[in-house]
């Protein structure tokens, strides 16, 4: 992912609010109006707390209701309730729009509802993306501008002080590739953010008979909790080390998407991408893996793969360098 029109964008950029939706409970007739007079394609469904229960499309209210003859008559549904896709995919206000449209096309979604602790705040569409696109708007100020919405401050991640971003999907190549990034955003004072791509399961996991059917932004809290514990071990093992180093600032970030193309996207405005390497092979796709080949490509930024040291006692372990490639943009 290059930067390009809607670079540094997050969804609360461009996403519209409040949002249009369709109470539970809703007869079809009414839910099809509303969406016929706004020119919605969907809308969401929430409870009377305004909490987000599903996504109901135009697909979905017009499905049933027109049946070809000589096919069989069926009760038609009544009420969105019945025909709503429960669960939908959702995402944050402050999610980078490069993954809210990654995870559109990878989802074969057109819109998807930004939910800020369990309460929905907007809604992103590809009409949205598609705007940012036809204005050729090169970042979130322009976009911002033309919406008539203030200009949001510098999150911490954007520091001046720079930004090293680590690929972590919990293999040991992850861990080594962890560690480089710690010590190498230690010696430049920057900001190390731990990224990490996850896809929802399919088929759910079944449990006493239920489907458990996560939720994007429950999957996305459940895998950034398990990154805080491996960045807190590896920050301990840095300050236990032989020469003590200050432990930078640690954030991280779940997103939803193709590994490869998540990594790209935080390259924006980074100094540093560091992968890990599962490569065994000569050849190039072999030797950095697939991951590592795509941020070598389309990173914006030096993007360095480590390899795992294969060094089987522990101590040696710690002991040993991880061994790193690194292609300067």
């Amino acid at each position: 992912m290059t930067a390009g029109p809607g670079t540094g964008l997050r969804a609360d950029d461009v996403m519209s609010s409040p949002v249009v939706t369709v109470r539970t409970g809703t007869p079809i007739a009414p839910a099809a109006a509303l969406l016929a007079a706004h020119g919605f394609t969907a809308a969401p469904v929430v409870d009377a707390d305004g909490h987000l229960l599903g996504l109901v499309t135009e697909a979905d209210l017009v499905r049933d209701r027109f049946r070809p003859e000589g096919w069989p008559e069926g009760e038609a549904p009544e009420v969105v309730d019945e025909v709503m896709s429960g669960t939908p995919l959702a995402m944050r206000p402050e999610d980078d729009l490069a993954d809210v449209v990654s995870l559109m096309l990878s989802s074969h979604v057109r819109s998807v509802p930004i939910v800020d602790d369990g309460d929905l705040v907007g809604i992103v569409t590809r009409r949205d993306a598609l705007r940012v696109v036809a204005r050729a708007e090169h970042g979130a100020e322009e976009v911002r501008r033309r919406r008539g919405l203030p200009q949001r401050p510098t999150s911490r991640v954007e520091s001046p002080r720079g930004r090293v971003v680590v690929g972590d999907d919990g293999s040991p190549g992850a861990a080594a590739a962890l560690r480089f990034a710690l010590h190498e955003a230690a010696r430049r004072g920057a900001v190390l953010e731990v990224v990490s791509a996850f896809t929802v399961p399919a088929p759910w996991p079944v449990v006493y008979g239920v489907p458990q059917v996560p939720t994007p932004r429950g999957l996305a809290a459940e895998i950034e909790r398990e990154l805080r514990v491996r960045a807190a071990v590896a920050a301990e093992e840095l300050r236990a080390g032989p020469v003590c180093e200050v432990v930078p600032e640690i954030a991280v970030r779940a997103v939803p998407g193709d590994p490869g193309q998540v990594l790209s996207g935080a390259s924006l405005g980074a100094d540093l991408v560091v992968v890990g390497s599962r490569g065994r092979g000569a050849g190039a796709s072999l030797l950095l893996g697939s991951v590592g080949l795509h941020c070598v490509l389309h990173a914006s930024c030096t993007v360095t793969v480590v390899q795992s040291p294969t060094v089987p006692d522990e101590a040696a372990r710690r002991a040993a360098a991880p061994a790193a490639v690194e292609v300067a943009r």
